[in-house]
């Protein structure tokens, strides 16, 4: 066995370490064994001194466990009964505030299509009504341009409510697959 099979066959019994830990002491012990050879010591000789990749790894391993200090490792949250039967409760109330929201905003869109869309044809009908009295036809054009552009408006706040129920929903649907994903 040269130094590269060597240290390969040690990265395995080193997976345990991480892998920033593990190379770390994978490079240490091939600048050594690089060293050492340097020095005149056969790379056999070099390798022997080290023991079996699987001896250096366990004294690694212990050596690490022995100095570094516990990892306080947090427990999996278990799903309970009550969390279950709670959130399933919960569901539907949130699936008919939901559709109320997404209700309200179709209703807004409406609205502001119906404004656009009746400025629009009152523009047009403005144009007629100036042929017989064009006093009445410039006012009805004033608020035919009135009511498009409060139909913009009313567009733009659609849109940004339409935002707002998509990132509820996200947050929502986020808080259910975190609660139901958690291992148990």
């Amino acid at each position: 066995m040269n130094q590269y099979e060597y240290l390969k066959e040690l990265r395995l019994y080193l997976s345990p370490l991480g892998r920033t830990e593990e190379d770390r002491v994978i490079e240490y012990y091939a600048e050594l064994i690089g060293d050492k050879i340097e020095s005149g010591i056969p790379e056999n000789g070099v390798l022997s001194q080290l023991g079996t990749p699987r001896q250096l790894a366990d004294k690694i391993l212990a050596e690490t466990q022995e100095y570094e200090e516990p990892k306080h490792i947090k427990e999996p949250e278990k799903l309970s009964v009550g969390r279950i039967v709670g959130f399933s409760i919960l569901i539907p109330f949130v699936i008919t505030a939901l559709a109320i929201l997404y209700s309200v905003a179709v209703s807004f869109v409406a609205a502001s299509v119906g404004m656009q869309l009746g400025g629009v044809l009152t523009i047009i009908g403005s144009f007629i009504v100036m042929f017989t009295s064009i006093g009445a036809g410039i006012c009805q054009l004033g608020v035919a341009i009135f009511v498009s552009a409060l139909g913009l408006f009313a567009a733009y706040g659609s849109w940004k409510f339409i935002l707002l129920c998509i990132k509820i929903t996200q947050k929502i649907f986020k808080a259910y697959v975190r609660t139901y994903t958690k291992e148990a």
